[in-house]
Protein backbone atom coordinates (compact mmCIF):
# COMPACT_ATOMS: atom_id res chain seq x y z
CA UNK A 1 0.00 0.00 0.00
CA UNK A 2 2.80 2.47 0.82
CA UNK A 3 4.60 1.63 -2.42
CA UNK A 4 1.53 2.26 -4.67
CA UNK A 5 1.44 5.74 -3.27
CA UNK A 6 4.62 6.73 -3.37
CA UNK A 7 4.39 7.48 -7.00
CA UNK A 8 1.31 9.40 -6.05
CA UNK A 9 3.11 11.57 -3.74
CA UNK A 10 6.25 12.07 -6.00
CA UNK A 11 4.05 13.31 -8.68
CA UNK A 12 1.89 15.72 -6.59
CA UNK A 13 5.12 17.05 -5.36
CA UNK A 14 6.80 17.42 -8.89
CA UNK A 15 3.24 18.85 -10.39
CA UNK A 16 3.78 21.82 -7.43
CA UNK A 17 7.39 22.60 -8.47
CA UNK A 18 6.49 23.04 -12.02
CA UNK A 19 3.41 25.75 -10.68
CA UNK A 20 5.88 27.33 -8.49
CA UNK A 21 8.57 28.22 -11.21
CA UNK A 22 5.87 28.82 -14.19
CA UNK A 23 3.08 30.07 -12.20
CA UNK A 24 3.01 33.95 -10.30
CA UNK A 25 6.02 34.88 -8.34
CA UNK A 26 3.61 35.73 -5.46
CA UNK A 27 3.28 34.40 -2.04
CA UNK A 28 -0.27 33.23 -0.90
CA UNK A 29 -0.28 35.71 1.48
CA UNK A 30 0.23 38.90 -1.14
CA UNK A 31 -2.60 36.99 -3.39
CA UNK A 32 -4.91 36.86 0.18
CA UNK A 33 -4.76 40.23 0.76
CA UNK A 34 -5.07 41.64 -2.74
CA UNK A 35 -8.24 39.30 -3.16
CA UNK A 36 -9.26 40.80 0.11
CA UNK A 37 -8.84 44.27 -0.77
CA UNK A 38 -10.69 43.48 -4.67
CA UNK A 39 -13.75 42.73 -2.51
CA UNK A 40 -13.73 45.52 -0.10
CA UNK A 41 -13.73 47.98 -3.09
CA UNK A 42 -16.18 45.79 -4.55
CA UNK A 43 -18.27 46.25 -1.32
CA UNK A 44 -17.84 49.90 -0.97
CA UNK A 45 -18.59 50.88 -4.65
CA UNK A 46 -22.08 48.38 -4.41
CA UNK A 47 -22.42 50.50 -1.64
CA UNK A 48 -22.27 53.95 -3.43
CA UNK A 49 -23.96 52.16 -6.54
CA UNK A 50 -27.50 51.64 -3.90
CA UNK A 51 -26.81 54.84 -2.29
CA UNK A 52 -26.50 56.65 -6.15
CA UNK A 53 -29.66 54.30 -7.19
CA UNK A 54 -31.81 55.58 -4.27
CA UNK A 55 -31.37 58.92 -4.87
CA UNK A 56 -31.73 58.61 -9.05
CA UNK A 57 -35.50 59.13 -9.52
CA UNK A 58 -35.05 62.75 -7.49
CA UNK A 59 -32.46 63.23 -9.95
CA UNK A 60 -34.17 62.29 -12.81
CA UNK A 61 -37.18 65.22 -11.86
CA UNK A 62 -34.75 67.79 -10.86
CA UNK A 63 -33.00 67.64 -14.56
CA UNK A 64 -35.99 68.02 -16.17
CA UNK A 65 -35.56 71.42 -15.74
CA UNK A 66 -33.94 73.22 -18.73
CA UNK A 67 -31.87 75.81 -16.18
CA UNK A 68 -30.97 73.25 -13.91
CA UNK A 69 -29.09 71.04 -16.49
CA UNK A 70 -27.99 74.05 -18.66
CA UNK A 71 -26.08 75.42 -15.45
CA UNK A 72 -25.06 71.96 -14.33
CA UNK A 73 -23.56 71.07 -18.00
CA UNK A 74 -21.92 74.83 -18.13
CA UNK A 75 -19.84 73.98 -15.17
CA UNK A 76 -19.02 70.75 -15.99
CA UNK A 77 -17.68 72.29 -19.30
CA UNK A 78 -16.12 74.97 -17.95
CA UNK A 79 -14.02 72.69 -15.69
CA UNK A 80 -13.35 70.35 -18.81
CA UNK A 81 -15.22 67.66 -17.55
CA UNK A 82 -17.49 65.71 -20.00
CA UNK A 83 -20.90 67.11 -20.23
CA UNK A 84 -23.56 64.68 -21.83
CA UNK A 85 -26.76 63.63 -20.06
CA UNK A 86 -25.08 61.09 -18.14
CA UNK A 87 -22.35 63.05 -16.61
CA UNK A 88 -25.53 65.53 -15.53
CA UNK A 89 -27.22 62.94 -13.84
CA UNK A 90 -23.82 61.36 -12.36
CA UNK A 91 -23.23 65.22 -10.85
CA UNK A 92 -26.69 65.30 -9.73
CA UNK A 93 -26.86 62.42 -8.19
CA UNK A 94 -23.80 63.08 -5.98
CA UNK A 95 -25.17 66.07 -4.80
CA UNK A 96 -28.25 65.06 -3.94
CA UNK A 97 -26.63 62.11 -2.29
CA UNK A 98 -24.15 64.73 0.34
CA UNK A 99 -27.40 66.33 0.78
CA UNK A 100 -29.08 62.90 2.26
CA UNK A 101 -26.18 62.25 4.29
CA UNK A 102 -26.11 65.98 5.78
CA UNK A 103 -29.93 65.70 6.67
CA UNK A 104 -29.35 62.40 8.36
CA UNK A 105 -27.20 64.26 10.09
CA UNK A 106 -28.71 67.36 10.98
CA UNK A 107 -31.68 64.97 12.03
CA UNK A 108 -29.74 63.28 14.56
CA UNK A 109 -28.34 66.20 16.15
CA UNK A 110 -31.76 67.81 16.34
CA UNK A 111 -32.82 64.47 18.34
CA UNK A 112 -30.40 65.53 20.78
CA UNK A 113 -30.59 68.95 21.08
CA UNK A 114 -33.54 71.50 19.81
CA UNK A 115 -32.53 75.20 20.80
CA UNK A 116 -32.34 77.54 18.25
CA UNK A 117 -28.36 78.01 17.22
CA UNK A 118 -28.87 74.31 16.50
CA UNK A 119 -31.61 74.67 14.45
CA UNK A 120 -30.08 77.22 12.62
CA UNK A 121 -26.80 75.33 12.47
CA UNK A 122 -28.51 72.39 10.90
CA UNK A 123 -29.96 74.49 7.85
CA UNK A 124 -26.72 75.61 7.56
CA UNK A 125 -25.28 72.16 6.98
CA UNK A 126 -27.78 70.78 4.67
CA UNK A 127 -27.50 74.66 2.39
CA UNK A 128 -23.48 74.01 2.08
CA UNK A 129 -23.60 70.00 1.79
CA UNK A 130 -26.31 70.99 -1.23
CA UNK A 131 -23.64 73.76 -2.92
CA UNK A 132 -20.85 72.35 -2.18
CA UNK A 133 -20.37 70.27 -5.70
CA UNK A 134 -20.98 73.61 -6.53
CA UNK A 135 -18.57 75.64 -5.11
CA UNK A 136 -16.01 73.03 -5.20
CA UNK A 137 -16.56 73.54 -9.05
CA UNK A 138 -16.45 77.15 -8.95
CA UNK A 139 -13.47 77.70 -6.94
CA UNK A 140 -11.61 75.31 -9.95
CA UNK A 141 -13.22 77.49 -12.47
CA UNK A 142 -12.29 81.24 -10.96
CA UNK A 143 -8.55 79.28 -10.25
CA UNK A 144 -7.96 78.35 -14.01
CA UNK A 145 -9.59 81.67 -15.99
CA UNK A 146 -7.17 83.25 -13.14
CA UNK A 147 -4.49 81.55 -14.88
CA UNK A 148 -5.97 81.56 -18.57
CA UNK A 149 -6.02 85.48 -17.84
CA UNK A 150 -2.73 86.09 -16.79
CA UNK A 151 -0.39 84.37 -19.31
CA UNK A 152 -3.15 84.77 -22.47
CA UNK A 153 -1.24 87.48 -23.66
CA UNK A 154 2.59 85.65 -23.62
CA UNK A 155 0.53 82.75 -25.16
CA UNK A 156 -0.63 85.21 -28.15
CA UNK A 157 2.42 86.43 -28.59
CA UNK A 158 4.03 82.93 -28.92
CA UNK A 159 1.12 82.46 -31.11
CA UNK A 160 1.97 85.39 -33.69
CA UNK A 161 5.53 84.53 -33.69
CA UNK A 162 5.08 81.10 -34.85
CA UNK A 163 2.91 81.86 -37.75
CA UNK A 164 4.93 84.71 -38.56
CA UNK A 165 7.94 82.06 -39.08
CA UNK A 166 5.71 80.01 -41.16
CA UNK A 167 3.29 77.54 -39.04
CA UNK A 168 -0.23 77.17 -39.91
CA UNK A 169 -3.17 78.40 -37.42
CA UNK A 170 -3.41 74.94 -35.99
CA UNK A 171 0.01 73.90 -35.88
CA UNK A 172 0.69 77.33 -33.94
CA UNK A 173 -1.87 76.24 -31.75
CA UNK A 174 -0.60 73.10 -30.85
CA UNK A 175 3.03 74.61 -30.66
CA UNK A 176 2.28 76.85 -27.96
CA UNK A 177 0.10 74.04 -26.16
CA UNK A 178 3.49 72.13 -25.83
CA UNK A 179 5.56 75.04 -25.34
CA UNK A 180 3.28 76.17 -22.19
CA UNK A 181 2.78 72.83 -20.43
CA UNK A 182 5.48 73.86 -17.43
CA UNK A 183 4.33 77.65 -17.74
CA UNK A 184 0.71 77.53 -17.74
CA UNK A 185 -0.90 74.33 -17.73
CA UNK A 186 -4.22 75.71 -18.26
CA UNK A 187 -3.00 77.34 -21.57
CA UNK A 188 -1.78 74.43 -22.20
CA UNK A 189 -4.79 72.35 -21.64
CA UNK A 190 -7.28 74.02 -23.40
CA UNK A 191 -4.84 75.02 -26.61
CA UNK A 192 -3.88 71.11 -27.24
CA UNK A 193 -7.67 70.48 -26.53
CA UNK A 194 -8.86 73.07 -29.48
CA UNK A 195 -5.79 71.38 -31.62
CA UNK A 196 -7.01 67.94 -31.39
CA UNK A 197 -11.05 69.36 -31.60
CA UNK A 198 -9.83 70.49 -35.17
CA UNK A 199 -7.95 67.82 -36.19
CA UNK A 200 -10.84 65.43 -35.32
CA UNK A 201 -13.02 66.55 -37.78
CA UNK A 202 -14.84 70.35 -35.41
CA UNK A 203 -15.26 72.99 -37.86
CA UNK A 204 -12.66 75.30 -36.43
CA UNK A 205 -15.25 78.05 -35.98
CA UNK A 206 -16.88 75.69 -33.43
CA UNK A 207 -14.01 74.93 -31.97
CA UNK A 208 -12.77 78.39 -31.39
CA UNK A 209 -16.64 79.01 -29.80
CA UNK A 210 -16.28 76.01 -27.28
CA UNK A 211 -13.31 77.31 -26.55
CA UNK A 212 -14.93 80.44 -25.62
CA UNK A 213 -17.74 78.65 -23.28
CA UNK A 214 -15.08 77.27 -20.93
CA UNK A 215 -13.19 80.00 -20.52
CA UNK A 216 -15.22 83.25 -20.34
CA UNK A 217 -12.58 85.90 -20.77
CA UNK A 218 -13.00 88.79 -22.70
CA UNK A 219 -9.62 88.64 -24.31
CA UNK A 220 -10.53 85.50 -25.20
CA UNK A 221 -13.93 86.25 -26.91
CA UNK A 222 -12.26 89.21 -28.63
CA UNK A 223 -9.44 86.33 -29.99
CA UNK A 224 -11.78 84.56 -31.03
CA UNK A 225 -14.15 86.69 -32.80
CA UNK A 226 -10.71 88.13 -34.74
CA UNK A 227 -10.05 84.57 -35.79
CA UNK A 228 -13.31 83.82 -37.05
CA UNK A 229 -13.57 86.80 -38.87
CA UNK A 230 -10.30 86.79 -40.17
CA UNK A 231 -11.40 83.00 -41.66
CA UNK A 232 -14.53 84.58 -42.72
CA UNK A 233 -13.32 86.98 -44.59
CA UNK A 234 -10.03 85.41 -46.02
CA UNK A 235 -7.87 87.93 -44.86
CA UNK A 236 -4.24 87.07 -43.17
CA UNK A 237 -3.73 86.04 -39.78
CA UNK A 238 -0.18 87.01 -38.83
CA UNK A 239 -0.77 90.77 -39.49
CA UNK A 240 -4.47 90.61 -37.21
CA UNK A 241 -2.23 88.87 -34.29
CA UNK A 242 0.32 91.55 -34.33
CA UNK A 243 -2.42 94.29 -34.46
CA UNK A 244 -3.77 92.19 -31.36
CA UNK A 245 -1.21 91.57 -29.83
CA UNK A 246 -0.11 95.34 -29.68
CA UNK A 247 -3.73 95.80 -27.60
CA UNK A 248 -3.67 93.18 -25.23
CA UNK A 249 0.01 94.30 -23.84
CA UNK A 250 -1.56 97.29 -23.52
CA UNK A 251 -4.66 96.28 -21.87
CA UNK A 252 -2.26 94.05 -19.41
CA UNK A 253 -0.30 97.65 -18.52
CA UNK A 254 -4.00 98.80 -17.57
CA UNK A 255 -4.83 96.12 -15.16
CA UNK A 256 -1.15 96.10 -13.38
CA UNK A 257 -1.69 100.24 -13.18
CA UNK A 258 -5.29 99.25 -11.94
CA UNK A 259 -3.99 97.10 -9.31
CA UNK A 260 -0.98 99.71 -8.21
CA UNK A 261 -3.45 102.44 -7.85
CA UNK A 262 -6.10 100.11 -5.84
CA UNK A 263 -3.42 98.63 -3.81
CA UNK A 264 -3.24 102.34 -1.50
CA UNK A 265 -7.21 101.85 -0.68
CA UNK A 266 -6.93 98.40 0.12
CA UNK A 267 -4.15 98.96 2.57
CA UNK A 268 -6.35 101.69 4.61
CA UNK A 269 -8.23 99.68 6.87
CA UNK A 270 -5.06 96.75 7.41
CA UNK A 271 -3.02 100.24 7.97
CA UNK A 272 -6.08 101.69 10.63
CA UNK A 273 -5.96 98.34 12.61
CA UNK A 274 -3.26 97.34 13.33
CA UNK A 275 -0.16 99.55 12.42
CA UNK A 276 -1.34 102.89 13.97
CA UNK A 277 -2.42 101.42 17.17
CA UNK A 278 1.24 100.22 17.33
CA UNK A 279 2.68 103.22 16.54
CA UNK A 280 0.47 105.03 19.08
CA UNK A 281 1.75 102.42 22.07
CA UNK A 282 5.25 103.16 20.67
CA UNK A 283 5.08 106.57 20.97
CA UNK A 284 3.06 106.85 23.74
CA UNK A 285 4.46 104.78 26.07
CA UNK A 286 7.37 106.53 27.47
CA UNK A 287 5.23 109.81 28.48
CA UNK A 288 3.11 107.50 30.11
CA UNK A 289 5.44 105.87 32.23
CA UNK A 290 6.55 108.93 33.14
CA UNK A 291 3.37 110.03 34.12
CA UNK A 292 2.84 107.03 36.09
CA UNK A 293 5.90 107.05 38.06
CA UNK A 294 5.19 111.61 38.65
CA UNK A 295 2.06 110.74 40.02
CA UNK A 296 3.51 107.54 41.97
CA UNK A 297 6.30 110.05 43.64
CA UNK A 298 3.51 112.64 44.50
Amino acid sequence: MTAKLIPLILGIYFAYMIYFLTGKRESFLLQRIRKTGKKQQLWYKKLLRSFLDLVRPISLENIKNVKVRQDIKMLLQRVGLPSGEDDILDFENRRLLLLLVASVVAAAVLVFNHENLTIIFTILLIFIAYKFPEFRLTKIIKKKQKDFEKNFPDAIDLLAVCIEAGLGLDSAIERVGREFELFSPTISREFLRLSKDVASGVPRREAFKNLSNRIQSKDLQSFVALLIQSEKMGTGVAQSLGVYCDTLRSRKKQRIEELVQSSSTKMTIPMVLFLLPALFIAILYPAVIKIVENMGSM
